[in-house]
């Protein structure tokens, strides 16, 4: 991969992570995942390229910039994602409450 190549994957990892963020926010979490493999598969395309540092200073900002753009992204993902995570763990704990009062009552 050249420069113009890895900067150009960059931009399309930033677009996926966008459309991450857009399900997260819409609380599409299939779809999350679903887009989240995607750009897995593209960031691992990058890391089997293993890109030299770029040595042109713009394209460095701008690597720079999409990178700090995409872990920002990933932040408000993560912490929409641990609220979902949170009620769903509390609709597992009910249903386990549950199941031990049926349980309780069987005996009965």
């Amino acid at each position: 991969m050249d420069q113009a190549q890895i900067l150009s994957t960059y931009a399309a990892a930033w677009a996926i992570t966008q459309r991450m963020l857009a399900a997260a926010r819409d609380e599409e979490w299939d779809a999350l995942i679903e887009i989240s493999q995607d750009r897995e598969n593209l960031l691992a395309q990058l890391m089997q390229a293993q890109p030299a540092p770029p040595t042109d200073p713009r394209q460095a900002a701008e690597m720079a910039s999409l990178i700090r753009s995409i872990l920002a992204a990933d932040q408000q993902i993560q912490s929409l994602s641990r609220a979902w995570m949170g009620e769903i763990s509390s609709v597992l704990n009910s249903v386990q409450v549950e199941r031990k009062l049926l349980k309780a009552y069987e005996f009965v």
